[in-house]
């Protein structure tokens, strides 16, 4: 198998509907393309995800001993993993709750906890906390207390970005402290304070705190992964919106999702990911959301270039550029004119996230 032909089968491995895979498949398998199957899964961050899936389904026995065994290991290692993230997460989040400060957990650790219902399915790599701007400095003073140094490049982050990384001293862990979740510069507008409005508790890490609401965090997820990663973390975050689908799905307001879809300006976003995410995992999307949000002039050649980048290494297609894309996503004229011309002679705060400097500095002016 190629390399996009093992990550299709790896995504209908992965599928919600994954009971339709026949042991006869996997026993076909060679043990090369057993090891190219594995390198797949552990590229695209979801091979606790396959284990879980293909053990659920008692399909061990059609399955080299050492792979099995390979796959535990992976499952294994992950639960460890979170294990001691959301002990140190627990930690951080009792002591802004003690404070009254009020805090949403963001993607990985509101994604392993409550949505897959099991930390060992959703690795992580950092752990994202958005608080009030107004709150950042005294979450500062506790992560200091707590060990936690922030990035070398702080200012830079303070002044490109919407969040800046902290790294707990001697275990490895990063933090990332989110005031936004959008930059400034972005054609799209996420509605940062409906986002608190709409916010709903949860017990996160035995902690009460506040998560996204359902239909919120779907249009993150596609914005994340579409707009800013362009579709290069492969398959996880499409597992992400299926599995946030499969549990939130009697309290989905689908026609709230396309409202606020366009109220963000990231339809076009939402609806490639969407699109992408039924194709590949078989995700169940509502009937008429797909409909109400595809573009007039749907391009092709943007399926194709998005779904490359879930599975290939390189960067492919490269007649077809990031900006080609980002322009795909702006419905008006005026708004595609304003963003050409904000690539055609960029902004000096772009220019600093460009180079990593101040958007004060002579290097930007």
């Amino acid at each position: 198998m190629n390399q996009q032909r093992e990550g299709e089968f790896l995504a209908s491995c992965l599928a919600p509907r994954v009971d339709e895979i026949r042991p006869s498949e996997l026993e076909q398998l060679s043990a090369p393309q057993w090891e190219d199957l594995l390198q797949q899964a552990n590229r695209h961050g979801v091979t606790p995800l396959l284990y879980h899936r293909l053990n659920t389904l008692k399909l061990g026995p059609f399955i080299p001993s050492d792979v099995v065994q390979r796959l535990r290991e992976a499952y294994v290692k992950s639960a460890m993993r979170n294990v001691h993230l959301y002990h140190e997460l627990s930690k951080l989040l009792s002591v802004l709750h003690r404070e009254g400060i009020p805090v949403i957990v963001l993607k990985g650790a509101h994604l392993a906890e409550v949505v897959y219902g099991n930390i060992a399915l959703r690795p992580m790599v950092d752990v994202d906390l958005l608080v009030r701007k107004t709150d950042l400095s005294k979450v500062e003073v506790k992560l200091l207390r707590l060990g936690y140094v922030p990035h070398k490049e702080e200012s830079w982050w303070r002044h490109n970005h919407f969040h800046v990384p902290y790294i707990l001293q001697g275990e490895g862990i990063r933090l990332e402290v989110h005031w936004n979740i959008d930059r400034s510069t972005s054609p799209s507008e996420l509605d940062i304070e409906g986002i608190w409005e709409r916010a709903q508790p949860a017990t996160i890490a035995g902690v009460k705190v506040l998560v996204m609401s359902g239909e919120d965090l779907l249009l993150y997820l596609c914005w994340h992964v579409s707009f800013l990663h362009k579709f290069q973390i492969g398959l996880r975050p499409l597992c992400d919106i299926s599995q946030t689908i499969t549990h939130y799905r009697a309290e989905i307001n689908w026609e709230l999702v396309q409202l606020r879809a366009r109220q963000w300006r990231i339809e076009r976003c939402v609806y490639l990911t969407f699109y992408l995410a039924s194709k590949l995992l078989e995700v169940d999307v509502h009937d008429e959301i797909l409909p109400n949000i595809k573009p007039n002039t749907p391009d092709a050649r943007v399926v194709a270039w998005a779904r490359e980048r879930i599975f290939l290494h390189q960067s492919p297609s490269p007649s077809l550029s990031v900006n080609f894309v980002q322009l795909w996503g702006p419905r008006r004229l005026s708004d595609k004119v304003a963003l050409f011309l904000k690539r055609a002679f960029p902004s000096p705060e772009i220019i600093a996230q460009m180079y990593r400097t101040a958007p004060d500095s002579l290097r930007t002016n």
